[in-house]
């Protein structure tokens, strides 16, 4: 028998995304595969989101299934887990531990738990020879999407540096000097011009002027390119496989033993 048969899907309501989000990250960490869980609504859901969904082909009770709808209508989130039967334990622990609200009991307090909405394929076949038992066959597809993730960056800062130069220039001093020399010579007209008479002689001296001239130099450009590759992903899809085993009939033989 195939190891599918024991597939069942348990569906949840939750009228809080903290506590469906919360869920979905303890059933990942109990090893559950993020691949198996489905999750239908929220803020900004559509009120067909449940019937263009997977679940819609469950089979699972109008009533239940109007349930969902409603939940879906005010804002809840449906949760929806396809697993081993061997693992539905686990799973309904943890609908209860965020306080999931039963599908089929909408009366009840939210802390009630949840509904499995189809049943294990292993369960007994039918037994009424008229009656005749739909075996649903299912099969997943992959359907790939585009995310975008961080990958890092770089951050440009322009900030004042003050680097140390130094220049040689030739710098001229004028020094007044004065001398007295004895002479002997006849005296002219010029010299005879007595008067009051005053010279003055400046000294002076040149000194270094610092200014200064910005100039750009240089650009830094920054930007982003986008480039694409093409990527492979490799992943699993399910299916149900249906096995038909003929069972042969039972032939019973009874011996006859003659007395003389």
């Amino acid at each position: 028998m195939s190891l599918q048969d024991d597939l069942t899907t348990l569906v949840c309501l939750f009228h809080h995304s903290d506590r469906a989000h919360s869920a979905i990250q303890d059933l990942t960490q109990a090893g559950i595969s993020p691949s198996t869980i489905t999750l239908i609504g929220g803020k900004d859901a559509l009120v067909d989101a449940l019937d263009k969904s997977e679940l819609a082909s469950l089979g699972m009770p109008n009533k239940d299934y109007d349930h969902l709808k409603d939940g879906i209508r005010d804002g809840g989130l449906v949760l929806a887990v396809s697993a081993a039967a061997k693992d539905a334990g686990r799973i309904e622990h943890i609908f209860e531990k965020h306080s999931a609200a039963k599908i089929d009991e909408a009366e009840k307090s939210e802390s009630e738990a949840f509904a499995s909405a189809v049943p294990s394929a292993a369960a007994p076949p039918a037994t009424s020879l008229n009656a005749e038992t739909a075996i649903p066959v299912v099969e997943e597809e992959m359907v790939l999407g585009k995310r975008t993730v961080d990958q890092g960056g770089v951050r440009v800062y322009r900030r004042i540096v003050e680097i140390p130069v130094e220049e040689s220039v030739t710098l001229r001093e004028e020094h007044v000097t004065m001398e007295r020399r004895p002479v002997d010579r006849p005296v002219t007209d010029v010299n005879l011009a007595f008067g009051v008479r005053t010279i003055e002689l400046t000294e002076t001296a040149e000194e270094a002027v610092i200014s200064k001239n910005a100039r750009v130099v240089e650009e830094v450009l920054v930007g982003k390119t986008a480039s694409e590759h093409t990527e492979t992903v490799h992943d699993t899809v399910r299916k149900t496989e249906v096995e038909v085993e003929e069972i042969p009939s039972s032939t019973r033989t009874i011996e006859t033993t003659r007395r003389s």
